[in-house]
């Protein structure tokens, strides 16, 4: 806590019987002062933190919607390719095993 420091001035108006509980006010005064700015300092603080908080919640809820739209895409577009590859696959099986019968019963 400061040290409050009356001047000789004051002193002489109010004596020391007068300046010691003047000293006591001014400090409880200041106590107050400072307790009642830290209340309002904590009450803004948690406000702004429940909006940041919030906004946070917001932007996660997006990013997840996002997401599950993006992996729905790619799930439809990796099963696409999939069957582009198996009748690739089919494809070239079928003219391998064409040509080989082809060979073999060739006379």
């Amino acid at each position: 806590m400061s040290v409050i420091a009356i001047p000789s001035v004051l002193t002489d108006k109010l004596g020391n019987k007068g300046a010691e509980p003047f000293t006591e006010i001014i400090k409880e005064i200041d106590l107050e002062a400072r307790k009642e700015a830290i209340t309002i300092s904590e009450e803004r603080f948690e406000r702004r933190l429940a909006e940041e908080m919030g906004k946070v919640r917001t932007e996660i809820a997006t990013a997840k919607s996002e997401l599950k739209t993006e992996i729905e895409r790619n799930k439809s577009e990796t099963l696409k390719w999939m069957f582009i590859f198996w009748i690739g696959q089919i494809a070239v099986l079928s003219g391998i095993i064409f040509t080989m019968l082809k060979l073999y019963f060739r006379d």
